[in-house]
């Protein structure tokens, strides 16, 4: 799951997993702007649960 925010990281955020865990850190000049890029990274991690909970589609089958 931490693949999904963590390879458009910019400079200023951190994601690190344990276990189940995911611990974001980031810096922000402004509190708008730190809300900004937890929407960002909040809308990556749902999409990326719904990728791991719809079944895969085989490209072979069909």
């Amino acid at each position: 799951m931490v693949e999904a925010v963590r390879a458009d990281n910019p400079s200023f955020v951190t994601v690190e997993a344990d276990g189940r865990d995911i611990e974001v850190r980031l810096s922000a000049s402004s509190a708008s702007s730190a809300r900004t890029t937890l929407e960002d990274l909040l809308a990556c991690l749902r999409a990326a649960e719904r990728a791991l909970s719809e079944p895969s589609a085989d490209p072979k089958v069909g």
